[in-house]
């Protein structure tokens, strides 16, 4: 409950010492707000480092002014949070009772205070919805919650104790308690934006500044336009068609074409639709070329499309006379960063790799000969000529996201705070061919409106479809191995790069066919 109208926050401080000296009281502190050298049992709240915590709103509770943020508090909270806590799992900062506290357990802490921070940010909109401290601190809150499924999935911190485990379900929530409020505050920044442009060209730019309160020194922060509002449409797109294919079709059909048609946004249809129309060769390109955020919010379906795309080229190589593809295509193929996580993933599939030093990774990949015990034990080849529904390959380090992530070269600080984000450098325009790149752009625009469209499309038809799909792809294959023009190989797919080692054998050429290799 309100207590009349809109709330406008009035604290100034992190945590109110009501609130602190309460939950000192009810033993609620948590132990990253220990006072040095109290009591455990009966910890004192140290109240220059306290933060709100989040509390659960009820039908009776009231909402006073006096004990909500104000925006520039609520920002405060923040920066102090990412650069103080966030690291503090491998960098204990001095002045805290405690210095050694697994990631798992400081991810559990900024999870509650940063929801803190955003109910303040909610209590007082519609002011706070197009300000830039709301924009900013759900953008950072979705970067915290993407770089914790990186760390406590398989990065340095997933390893590192703790009582606690991770969660991915309430990951996922609280990325989609993000997910909503950010993209409402894009859309409503955009229409008074819009709104403004309208006033400002009847003569009347003032009125709107005038009906809002805002100062016209405020005025770009209180109407605030996200510079990276495209990278985080990419990071929703992609997270959602990994954790949520039908709330993705709905998103889609939210965004303007042009949004979609932004080259940072399109690289996100572009995997969309691949992923769904079963072309995991381009989709594993993508996934190598993707930054490491890009990469992080595409990984929930990694293991999948690898296991799907090992799956069609081992249905689709020539069985009567065997095959075998040197270990270094494979795993460039299928998108790991290390041989060790490849044969892990091959082995988990009963697909045998044959040591060769002079092999290219150090081994062959071996096809094995129909009828042989090595096809009878490979599940791939034995099973049901039915495309994987899901792989059960055990989750863990990823080891293309730790080198992209090693590469980075940055600290979870800077991450957080954007430093990540992709940055699509567009090109000056030549006059003289403008009109020429415009029609191309159009065209391009459309393109990718309408792969999402024909991808969403294609999402129905999968699952009833799949069968026949791997029929037809086998035929094709089969008509390449015979010596035809086309086939398997003109699929339009990313495949294996040709082999560029002299130990490669020369059958590998028909397996580049069979995995829809295409320039």
């Amino acid at each position: 409950a309100f207590d009349t109208g809109p709330i406008v926050g009035e604290l100034s401080d992190m945590c109110s010492r009501e609130e602190a000296k309460e939950r000192e009281m009810t033993r609620q502190l948590d132990k990253l707000e220990w006072k040095v050298g109290s009591d455990p049992r009966h910890a004192e709240v140290n109240l220059s480092i306290a933060c709100k915590k989040y509390q659960r709103s009820s039908a009776d509770k009231v909402y006073r002014g006096c004990d909500v943020r104000n925006l520039d508090a609520c920002w405060r909270t923040m920066e102090y949070l990412m650069s103080e806590i966030l690291d503090f799992d491998m960098n204990p900062k001095k002045g805290y009772a405690v210095q050694k506290v697994p990631y798992i357990e400081v991810y559990s802490y900024l999870r509650d205070r940063t929801r803190s921070v955003r109910v303040d940010l909610h209590l007082q909109q519609p002011r706070s919805t197009t300000h830039r401290v709301f924009a900013e601190t759900h953008e950072c809150c979705l970067r915290f919650e993407m770089l914790s499924v990186f760390l406590l999935t398989g990065g340095s911190a997933s390893s590192s104790g703790g009582t606690e485990k991770y969660d991915q379900k309430m990951g996922l929530k609280a990325m989609s308690q993000t997910i909503e409020p950010l993209m409402n505050g894009y859309q409503t920044a955009r229409e008074k934006q819009m709104a403004k442009s309208i006033l400002a060209e009847a003569g009347l730019g003032g009125l709107l500044g005038g009906l809002d309160g805002d100062d016209d020194g405020d005025d770009e922060e209180e109407c605030w336009c996200s510079p990276v509002e495209m990278a985080m449409h990419r990071y929703i797109i992609l997270l959602l068609m990994c954790f949520s294919s039908e709330g993705l079709l709905q998103h889609l059909a939210r965004l303007s074409r042009e949004i979609l048609s932004h080259p940072t946004v399109s690289f996100a249809t572009q995997v969309f639709a691949a992923f769904n129309t079963d072309d995991y060769g381009k989709f594993l390109r993508l996934y190598r070329q993707a930054d490491f955020l890009t990469a992080v919010a595409m990984s929930g379906v990694a293991d999948l499309a690898r296991l799907r795309a090992l799956y069609l080229l081992l249905r689709t190589y020539p069985q009567p006379i065997g095959d075998k593809v040197s270990l270094g295509r494979i795993k460039e193929f299928l998108s790991f960063g290390s041989d060790a996580h490849v044969r892990a993933f091959l082995a988990h599939h009963k697909v045998r790799v044959q040591d060769d030093p002079a092999a290219h990774g150090g081994g062959f990949v071996v096809l094995p000969k129909k009828g042989t015990p090595e096809a009878s034990e490979c599940t791939l080849l034995s099973g049901p000529a039915k495309m994987p529904e899901k792989c059960d390959f055990p989750q863990g380090p990823d080891s293309m996201l730790v080198a992209k992530f090693e590469a980075l070269g940055l600290n979870r600080l800077d991450i957080v705070f954007g430093a990540a984000d992709p940055v699509v450098v567009v090109e000056e325009v030549d006059p003289g061919a403008e009109a020429a790149d415009t029609d191309e752009a159009t065209m391009e625009s459309d393109a990718a409106g309408d792969a999402a469209a024909a991808a969403a499309e294609r999402q129905a038809q999968v699952a009833a479809s799949s069968e026949s799909a791997v029929e037809a792809t086998t035929a094709s294959a089969d008509k390449s191995f015979g010596g035809g023009d086309g086939g398997a190989g003109d699929s339009g797919g990313d495949g294996i790069a040709p082999a560029t080692d002299a130990s490669a054998p020369p059958s590998d050429v028909a397996t580049e066919a069979a995995t829809g290799d295409a320039a």
